[in-house]
């Protein structure tokens, strides 16, 4: 047997978030987060409570950033030598990003920096419980507009810790708490159907599975319940753990397209076809270990009222032929057979 498996990011978790940043040793300090939570009044929070630490506050990070919004926000990062991140993946991922404090530019369906200056640490208080981005060292940009998705993937920008208080998730919505949740779902599968895989990972994934085919349903009647906000936080945690030395594969590759074409949620785009691609999961060591889950992640699908197949989200024959014509580095990480499962594909949305 032999593997890598490499995290440094330091992990704090039922914590109250106002309390660490209390403690943040930096006179240059970024806030970066959505305007929701500036709505709320949270931003306020953190300006008052920080004073002149606080050189800049940027609220308006929407979902998926595009690779445009990071052209006017070129010289944000002047002067600053600490980023405070509060909000889902797409705020962490614009501070990964940012901290990388240089121009980018892109070749082959990647980004780089063009010039290597110091990172910049970064503190991550995620909101939701599912991207994990505040575990990884990739950030993905979109590019609606030519529907193409890039990622920016350097060891440097893990974050310097993730500080996890479920009550920052208590605002989230039914829909949202459901896509995020299943996102996280699809990290931990993917890191065990994954060439990469390795037992840390997969045992990680396990306890994700675990928590998430437990817990969300009863999340999902009891939004306000901390302790399960809690279950399904840790569920992230476990599932950052584990793909952030695996990466994603064949569901997350056909989601960016989806996500991108038909506008669909990317935690339900990245999950609907795990039931149909766990049935058609060729014999591996990686069967025998979801095998035992297969009921109990379908029926989480049932009973979330979550639609698997292909046609519910508005996809044809010929659009599905382009996605899978599509697929990026991703699909590689799986176990499938990239050919036969296309064919498997095509028929089940034939009615085959």
């Amino acid at each position: 047997m032999n593997f890598n498996f490499y995290n440094p990011v330091h992990i704090e978790f039922g914590v109250f978030y106002l309390d660490v940043i209390e403690k943040i040793d930096s006179n240059n300090i970024l806030l970066l987060t959505s305007k929701s939570f500036e709505q709320r009044g949270i931003s306020h929070q953190i300006q008052t409570l920080l004073g002149k630490k606080l050189k800049k506050t940027i609220s308006s990070i929407p979902s998926n950033p595009e690779i445009h919004l990071f052209d006017g926000l070129r010289d944000v990062t002047k002067n600053i030598d600490f980023i405070i991140a509060l909000g889902g993946g797409s705020v962490i991922d614009t501070a990964k990003v940012l901290s990388v404090n240089s121009k980018l530019e892109i070749s082959e369906g990647n980004i780089f920096p063009k010039e290597i200056n110091p990172f910049i640490p970064i503190y991550a208080f995620p909101t939701t419980s599912g991207t994990s981005s505040e575990l990884t060292a990739w950030a993905t940009i979109w590019d609606k507009n030519n529907s193409k998705k890039y990622s920016l993937h350097l060891k440097e920008m893990y974050c310097k810790k993730a500080i996890y208080d479920p009550t920052l998730t208590l605002s989230l919505g039914r829909d949202l708490t459901i896509s995020t949740a299943l996102d996280a779902l699809s990290h931990s599968i993917e890191s065990i159907w994954n060439k990469n895989a390795n037992p840390i990972s997969t045992n990680n994934a396990i306890n994700a599975i675990n928590l998430i085919t437990k817990h969300l349903p009863e999340l999902v009647k009891n939004l306000d319940s901390i302790y399960l906000r809690e279950q399904i936080s840790l569920a992230s945690v476990f599932a950052g753990l584990a793909f952030c030395s695996t990466q994603t594969a064949i569901a997350h590759a056909m989601s960016y397209p989806i996500t991108m074409q038909k506008n669909i949620p990317h935690g339900i785009a990245c999950s609907f076809t795990l039931p149909f691609l766990l049935e058609n999961l060729p014999q591996s060591q990686a069967r025998e270990i979801l095998y035992p889950y297969k009921d109990a992640i379908n029926n989480l699908f049932i009973e979330l009222g979550i639609k698997t197949n292909f046609q519910d989200y508005g996809i044809n024959t010929e659009e599905l032929k382009a996605i899978l014509n599509s697929l990026n580095a991703r699909a590689k990480n799986s176990l499938f057979d990239i050919e036969i499962l296309k064919k498997q594909l095509i028929n089940q949305i034939q009615g085959k």
